[in-house]
């Protein structure tokens, strides 16, 4: 059997592990298929949600730099690396990846959403009013989005704006406007 193949087995092999909850044997099959096929980009890319899953995040950003130094044009890829940043409060970094990510997948709330929440982490709640918007238009039933974006208004001292988003929140989720109300005196 030649290298491709075994790669290819390997990858799959480890695909089925996951989907049976054998995370640590999906690694380690994962963590030979790079060993064999270091452009294995899925590979890669699996190996680092994988390890960003078990908390194992130094080697969970390893593995995903690895794979966009193979494939730079992953939004998939580049959103974990992103999410993982910010759990390290690593903003700027955060910032960034999310940044490419809304440019190559303009219709990812997601990426998004979490620009918009970077800029308030980093203190700068006028630059997270523009993808909280966006994040709240692709994703209209998204209540944290509105929460953010609420909270931006608040900090920003544009009361009429913070009522009317905590007026859209309520209409489809009255326990987060009950947050909202009690935290941005609105109600």
């Amino acid at each position: 059997m030649n290298t491709a193949t075994r790669a290819r087995l390997l990858y799959y092999y480890s695909q089925i592990l996951t989907r049976i909850h054998l995370d640590d044997m999906a690694i380690e099959k994962l963590q030979g298929t790079v060993a064999i096929a270091p452009q294995y980009v899925k590979a890669w890319r699996s190996l680092g949600f994988m390890l960003a899953s078990r908390g194992r995040t130094a080697e969970a950003i390893a593995a995903l730099r690895t794979s966009l130094s193979l494939d730079g044009d992953d939004p998939i890829t580049r959103f974990n690396l992103g999410f993982i940043y910010h759990g390290q409060e690593r903003v700027a970094d955060a910032i960034r990846e999310f940044e490419k990510v809304v440019v190559a997948a303009p219709k990812n709330d997601r990426a998004w959403y979490g620009l918009g929440v970077c800029h308030q982490d980093s203190g700068d709640f006028a630059r997270s009013v523009a993808p909280l918007q966006e994040a709240a238009k692709l994703q209209y039933f998204n209540p944290h989005a509105g929460y953010h974006l609420a909270l931006a208004w608040h900090k920003l001292g544009e009361h009429e704006k913070c009522r009317a988003e905590f007026d859209r929140v309520k209409s489809f989720d009255p326990k987060m406007a009950a947050t909202m109300a009690q935290e941005f005196g609105v109600g």
